[in-house]
């Protein structure tokens, strides 16, 4: 069995396929194949960097807004606060009066 496994691979080498085409043809082909496919791949290349790029530009710029976003809400929460402590106080004097504060008797 091993015998003719090794006849068929030396038959194999006997049968050597023979191109019609020229070498330099050949050779031409694949050179302009190769040319043509890093030229492919280094648009691609370029078009990822370019991409992977705006990504970062992106996400960088949301963590920017989001941070921008925090403070303030949190400047909301103190002017809300502070605005009905305002109110509160307006209320007071609505309530007791401007003179009712000072102990002022009016006329």
């Amino acid at each position: 069995m091993d015998a003719s496994n090794h006849d068929d691979a030396s038959n194999h080498d006997d049968n050597k396929v023979e191109y019609t085409t020229p070498r330099w043809v050949q050779a031409w082909f694949l050179r302009k194949s190769r040319d043509n496919w890093k030229k492919k791949y280094t648009h691609l290349k370029t078009d990822s960097k370019r991409l992977q790029n705006r990504v970062n530009d992106v996400t960088k710029s949301r963590e920017k807004w989001r941070e921008e976003t925090k403070q303030l809400e949190q400047r909301l929460r103190e002017l809300e606060a502070e605005n009905a402590a305002l109110q509160e106080q307006l209320a007071a004097l609505k309530k007791d009066g401007p003179l009712a504060r000072t102990g002022s008797v009016q006329r």
